[in-house]
């Protein structure tokens, strides 16, 4: 384990918002699945986002928000206990950003 791997993980830890930017092949994926592995034998909840799978095709920005937002709720489990349809819907006079930092929140 690499240095920057140990201040990743220290990081993530205390809860600091965390990105690793690299050129292609250079490990990326592994870091984040052992720091996720890691921290999830710890009692940590993660969820991998890529963002490249949501904003793929022409659509609008209700739609990235939203889908971001379902992509946390899968990874989190939560599709029983939340209704993503109807709590987008709840709050209309929100923002698609604040929408997503309502449900982060």
């Amino acid at each position: 384990m690499r240095q920057a791997d140990r201040e990743l993980y220290k990081a993530l830890k205390s809860g600091r918002f965390c990105y690793i930017l690299n050129s292609r092949q250079m490990g990326k994926s592994s870091l984040r699945v052992q720091i996720m592995q890691q921290l999830q034998t710890e009692g940590f909840a993660c969820a991998t986002v890529d963002i490249s799978e949501i904003g793929h095709y022409q659509i609008t920005l209700e739609q990235w928000y939203a889908g971001f937002i379902y992509v946390l709720v899968n990874s989190f489990n939560l599709t029983n206990k939340f209704n993503i349809r109807t709590w987008w819907q709840e709050p209309e006079f929100l923002s698609p950003v604040e929408r997503l930092g309502e449900f982060i929140r």
